[in-house]
């Protein structure tokens, strides 16, 4: 399988772990997971995540501290909360759109991001981005049970290349949403296809020095025969 066409497995068997997994909550539950989380994101809009308490944020949201922890642990678990939201509003994203190719499936990410980038700010400001990355895997199991049973890759292979792909894809939206103008949406898919296939790599080859170039032309060779 090429690397387009994992990257686009990866994508979709998200989507569908996402329709498999869904489970009814109480509403009362519901409502108050929603106030504690907007209570939390309106506090941090003026106020440092690490000075944040949970009697500010319960005092905030109007309820009990005994509410919060009978749905969340910790401040950290609120964020977590509010990311399955927002993966959930990314996958309803994506069934409004025509979607042709891996493009853009890609581009639908970043240009959903983008749209809630406030959010994302929130989490860049507050050293908290590494949260989104801990929530990328925790699809795996799901993803490798629907679909990368299908393919040849081996548990270790694809635990690996998603991970690879979750921290690629994280890294590469905050650094385009850090950004003041630049790429669009789509520019930015072409290109993060660009080095998903390797074409990057090779433009870069002309600048490399003459041992690393072979360096990559033994790690291309190997992969082929492998």
């Amino acid at each position: 399988m090429s690397f387009r066409a994992l990257f686009f497995v990866l994508l979709c068997g998200v989507k569908e772990v996402s329709r498999v997994g869904e489970l009814r909550e109480n509403p009362i539950s519901v409502r108050s997971k929603r106030r504690i989380s907007d209570a939390l994101l309106e506090l941090m809009q003026v106020t440092p995540f690490s000075k944040i308490s949970i009697k500010d944020i319960v005092d905030r949201a109007g309820l009990t501290r005994q509410t919060f922890y009978h749905n969340f642990e910790t401040k950290e678990d609120v964020l977590l909360y509010r990311l399955d939201e927002h993966f959930e509003g990314f996958l309803q994203y994506l069934s409004r759109k025509k979607l042709n190719d891996w493009e853009d499936i890609i581009c639908c990410f970043f240009r959903y991001w983008q749209e809630h980038a406030d959010f994302m700010q929130l989490l860049v400001k507050n050293d908290l981005v590494y949260l989104l990355s801990l929530k990328m895997p925790g699809y795996f199991q799901s993803v490798k049970e629907l679909h990368f049973s299908k393919t040849d890759l081996t548990d270790a292979e694809a635990r690996f290349w998603f991970a690879f792909v979750s921290g690629a894809l994280v890294s590469t939206l905050t650094s385009w949403l850090a950004a003041s103008g630049g790429l669009s949406a789509r520019a930015l898919a072409r290109l993060v296809l660009s080095m998903m296939d390797g074409t990057m790599l090779a433009k870069s080859r002309v600048e490399m020095e003459p041992d690393m170039a072979q360096f990559i032309d033994q790690l291309q060779s190997d992969s082929k025969n492998g």
